[in-house]
């Protein structure tokens, strides 16, 4: 109805034992313009060991203080559930009660229009089954040239924050069934791993075969390969990740990857595409970005875009 106001998608912010980086994220989240419009969960999980403790209680307690949002609910864990499951278990827990739902991680800091794009692009596409989701973090260089303010592509597992419908997300397959075909199909394994740019197939391999692999944004990234779903995605990001000082789970110590980008947009994103597809334009762009990603080396980079050979058989 016209005038009335729409209701904006919750936020689920998974935490373990960085307090730092989760007072950032708070803060960033909290100058968002909807901000004060939405709800805010914070999924805490328990210590691990001894020496993480504190640093949980730290997080409990400064959560406990949080102002800025319509409301903030703290769900302690009382048991260490680790990443994967943690966060498995707290988007279906929250999307199943509000339909929608926005996934932050503890080292994710976003500009101010963060929140507006990830609504705005749930409502837009909210029929189009097709598209699995939003996110804030955008694979494209932030110097790309790339004309449109957002684009959808088929990159659906990025963790650097995302946002989804509740009968998308009943889709997703935790076991990722039937992706031993990985192993003996090329042809397949080659699409899997976006025209062999990127080495998808070695997470999921890993999260299969190895216990000490946690990720559930492989087997999300899977389950929406097989439904050919596609993403949303700003061409300049509204999210960075601060991770990349060996706090983190899946982040490395030392200099951030490439695909770090500064937030430079400072205006709201109203352009969207009406096409419900990966455009050419896109996947040449996402494919150069994904082999700068996978080979830092020049030489190793030119080889690849000349034979496409770097994950080729590798099964």
């Amino acid at each position: 109805m016209t005038g009335e106001r729409q209701k904006t998608a919750p936020v689920i912010l998974f935490t373990y034992n960085r307090p730092d980086h989760t007072r950032r994220t708070i803060e960033a989240l909290a100058a968002n313009e909807l901000a004060a419009d939405t709800a805010l969960y914070v999924c805490s999980d328990a210590a691990k060991k001894e020496a993480d403790e504190k640093a949980v209680r730290e997080i409990r307690d400064y959560v406990r203080t949080v102002k800025g949002f319509s409301e903030v609910v703290l769900t302690e864990r009382k048991q260490n559930y680790g990443l994967a499951k943690n966060i498995i278990e707290g988007v279906t827990e929250v999307v199943n009660r509000h339909g929608t739902v926005i996934v932050l991680e503890d080292d994710l800091v976003t500009n101010r229009y963060f929140l507006r794009f990830m609504n705005d692009g749930l409502r837009r596409y909210q029929e189009e089954k097709r598209v699995t989701g939003v996110t804030g973090y955008s694979f494209l260089d932030d110097g790309t040239g790339y004309e449109r303010e957002s684009f959808l592509c088929g990159l659906t597992g990025t963790s650097w924050s995302w946002a989804t419908w509740a009968d998308r997300w009943a889709d997703f397959d935790a076991d990722a069934a039937g992706w031993e075909r990985l192993r003996t199909d090329a042809a397949y394994r080659k699409a899997f791993n976006y025209d062999n740019t990127y080495d998808f197939y070695r997470i999921l391999k890993a999260q299969q075969t190895d216990a000490g692999t946690n990720s559930w944004a492989i087997r999300w990234y899977y389950t929406n390969f097989l439904k050919e779903g596609l993403i949303l995605s700003p061409t300049r990001s509204l999210v960075g990740n601060e991770g990349w000082d060996g706090s983190g789970v899946h982040c490395g110590k030392g200099s951030a990857p490439a695909a770090v980008h500064a937030l430079k947009t400072d205006a709201a994103i109203k352009d969207f595409p009406d096409r419900i597809c990966e455009e050419p334009d896109v996947r040449r762009r996402l494919k150069r970005e994904l082999i700068r990603l996978s080979e830092p080396d020049l030489l190793k980079r030119i080889w690849h875009r000349l034979f496409r050979r770097n994950y080729i058989g590798q099964a």
